[in-house]
């Protein structure tokens, strides 16, 4: 493996009297999809600046590839692919001229740039003509001409900060494709702010909130955390006889509608078997199972905790 990873350690940062990162730390050692999410203020874009080499820290270090990152350390830049949010295009140039212009200025010579820019062009899939005129292209060609530029110097490390929000599905999922194919051998941190996306796609997450690490596991084990053991059932009619039913059971607790389903607990888990008996000598189901909330819900929850 060429890229030896991140490694933040206590990253503080100041902008006069706001504290955007309290102490943040985190590593990442090996190839693989990450996603950092929070909600709005919560540092996210500052960390991935910091990494970037964009902003300065207050204190505490950050590593690329076992190197310390400096602002204006190109050697550092070279080895990132990042790409903010707020990144914009030259509306008058084409999509071939902006991306020899990128290429340029990641140091490549007139004939390794002639070279990249083919094989990016390909690799991500842009099938507009490359003569289009950056000014006419629509949000999700805009999306990937940006995505390709930053893939030119062939880096370790790509950063991409909400580059899904504001794409139709059919874009969303070819570019998740390319971060898929691409996180086979880089490493690739991302936000968004869609967290189907983030649970989606990444093998461990990272979740900021008032500028502090508050969660760092895979989606798996932040899913069974986050679950309060709670079941539901869907009855075919009879909503509020089913519910009355269940009420009479004493090792069903914390009953409650919800839509079309009923939300309950059990005592003991035990009791599954005699409660499906119980209830289908009675009542028709169309649906039954384990309460799984939604990502909302969880990331609600995951906020809420800290």
């Amino acid at each position: 493996m060429k890229n030896h990873g991140i490694e933040i350690k206590n990253l503080q940062k100041d902008f006069q009297d706001v504290q955007a990162l309290k102490g943040v730390s985190l590593k990442i050692d090996k190839p693989g999809l990450y996603g950092l999410i929070g909600p709005n203020g919560a540092g996210k874009t500052t960390l991935l600046k910091c990494v970037s080499s964009l902003l300065v820290p207050s204190a505490g270090e950050v590593f690329v590839n076992n190197q310390v990152v400096h602002t204006k350390d190109f050697s550092i830049r070279s080895r990132i692919g990042f790409l903010p949010e707020d990144s914009g295009l030259y509306e008058k140039l084409t999509a071939k001229d902006f991306l020899h212009i990128m290429a340029g200025m990641y140091g490549l010579s007139k004939e390794e740039r002639k070279m990249r820019v083919k094989e990016v062009v390909e690799y991500v899939g842009i099938n507009y003509s490359p003569s289009k005129v950056v000014k006419y292209l629509s949000t999700g060609q805009r999306r990937l001409l940006l995505f390709a530029s930053i893939l030119l110097h062939d880096p370790d490390i790509l950063i991409l900060d909400e580059s899904l929000s504001g794409l139709d599905p059919i874009n969303r999922e070819h570019l998740t494709g390319l971060m898929r194919k691409l996180a086979e051998d880089k490493i690739v941190l991302f936000s968004s702010h869609i967290l189907a996306d983030i649970w989606r796609l990444c093998e461990r997450i990272f979740v900021l909130n008032n500028g502090e690490m508050i969660v760092e596991d895979q989606p798996e084990n932040i899913l069974a955390q986050m679950s309060d053991d709670s079941f539901f059932l869907i009855p075919k009619n009879n909503l509020d006889q089913v519910k009355a039913f269940l009420e009479t059971l004493s090792y069903v607790t914390n009953i409650r509608i919800q839509h079309d389903k009923i939300i309950f607990k059990l005592q003991n888990k035990s009791n599954i078997s005699n409660l499906m008996k119980s209830i289908l000598e009675e009542y028709e189901l169309i649906s039954f199972g384990p309460n799984i909330p939604d990502l909302d819900q969880i990331f609600t929850r995951m906020v809420n905790a800290s």
